[in-house]
């Protein structure tokens, strides 16, 4: 031992703790950092927060468990994670992060009682009568569905960008919003902010807490802010159908709005698919497989291939298990394919889009005839689009590069879960 004498007690600062079968999860809700543990080193640091030495607790897991464990690594890493310090300590180590109050979450007044009701199994058999519905009226007519020129306007771009946009922006709400829902059925709290996924600005919900939860609570919540889009486009075709049909007469500018809206739905769920991002369904996978830090895992395997050529001193991963260790190959491959189809839809879809609105721009400049109208309103709309959204969304994405290579370099050699 190095810094933690056998005969003198531990430092434990506060946690809260679950037991999930063979491993356990520790949690810091002050800092919201939370660690997946074996179940066995729980003991340990039970039998240490109770006023054990580091001695005793050592001799009653090798009475308890049969087994040595190796309780200065086990510790060390404790210890770097700020969850306890040696005797005597009163400050978190260095490399710890700091600690915080902790920021309210959002709709702490909705119950976990009312939060539950809302996503009754009644609730979820209407939403599945809506989606049929959709999914009926889609069949008959498929023509119906929008594709990417539902967004390409020919005339008052501005005006339809900003209904089209806040309508978006309104959607993406209530999914995070839902995500909330979902966390305060399980008695935990949320809170929605605003990040960044590569150079894509988005809006996501910090269900760190959730760790804290049952595995059947988790997928409740990860799942209902997709739900939440699938039943918006449902409705949103549902009433293209009838407007089709005969039985609404929508306008066309409300019916150009309605499925430009629908669009949108349509990237949502999709972006949702991109495995090799912490979407909503990278984090099912991972609580499916009970894979708790995927991604962090994945890139020190990728970066250790790398580091095998270069003959670099490689990650330790001797921690992970066999079986998950290859979940984490078969995810390299799903990791390195995403980005072949993030850039299929970005030639496809993303880029045309772009061309279509940067032609008209450049032909308003130079005063070519073109269809439609382009007025400065649309030149000035489309500049703050793409100034907020994607340059927004470089700048968090290079911050954050940034932030990763500091954290990398003071500790090369550890899985750095962020």
């Amino acid at each position: 031992m190095t810094e933690f004498a056998l005969d003198a007690p531990v430092l434990v600062r506060p946690y809260t703790a679950r037991r999930d079968g063979d491993f356990a999860v520790i949690g810091d809700d002050s800092r919201q950092v939370y660690l997946s543990i074996p179940a066995e080193g729980l003991d340990l640091l039970e039998w240490l927060r109770d006023g054990a030495t580091v001695g005793e607790a050592v001799r009653r897991f090798e009475a308890t468990h049969e087994a040595s464990p190796d309780a200065d690594a086990f510790l060390q890493a404790l210890a770097d994670e700020g969850f306890l310090a040696p005797a005597g300590a009163h400050d978190p180590p260095p490399d710890a992060e700091p600690a915080r109050p902790p920021r309210p979450g959002h709709l702490e007044w909705l119950s976990p009682q009312a939060a539950r009701r809302l996503l009754s199994r009644p609730v979820l058999a209407v939403c599945g009568v809506v989606v049929g519905v959709a999914v009926a009226m889609a069949v008959d007519r498929p023509g119906l569905v929008p594709g990417p020129s539902s967004l390409m306007f020919h005339s008052h771009f501005w005006a339809y960008l900003l209904v089209v946009l806040g309508i978006a922006v309104i959607g993406v709400w209530l999914h995070e919003l839902a995500h909330v829902v979902g966390a305060r059925a399980a008695g935990t709290s949320a809170r929605m902010t605003v990040g960044n996924q590569m150079y894509a600005i988005v809006a996501q919900t910090d269900l760190s807490g959730m760790w804290m939860a049952s595995k059947r609570e988790r997928f409740v919540a990860v799942l209902v802010g997709p739900l939440v889009d699938v039943i918006g486009a449902a409705l949103l075709f549902i009433t293209l159908w009838l407007n089709d049909v005969g039985v609404l007469g929508l306008p066309e500018p409300v019916r150009l709005v309605v499925a430009g809206v629908l669009f949108t739905s349509f990237i949502r769920l999709l972006w949702q698919t991109f495995l090799f991002l912490r979407t909503d369904f990278y984090y099912l996978i991972t609580t499916a497989l009970d894979t708790r830090s995927l991604m962090a895992d994945t890139g020190a395997y990728l970066r250790n291939l790398v580091r095998r050529v270069l003959r670099r001193r490689l990650i330790d991963q001797s921690g992970v298990g066999r079986g998950e260790m290859r979940t984490i190959r078969i995810y390299a491959v799903v990791w390195v394919l995403g980005r072949v189809v993030a850039l299929a839809v970005l030639f496809t879809a993303t880029i045309p889009l772009l061309w279509f609105y940067l032609v008209r721009v450049v032909a308003f400049f130079r005063g070519d005839e073109m269809t439609g109208q382009f007025t400065w309103a649309d030149v000035l709309a489309l500049a703050m689009l793409s100034f907020l959204l994607d340059g927004g969304g470089t700048l968090m994405w290079l911050r954050s590069l940034r932030r990763s290579s500091r954290l990398r370099r003071r500790a090369p050699d550890r899985v750095l879960v962020e």
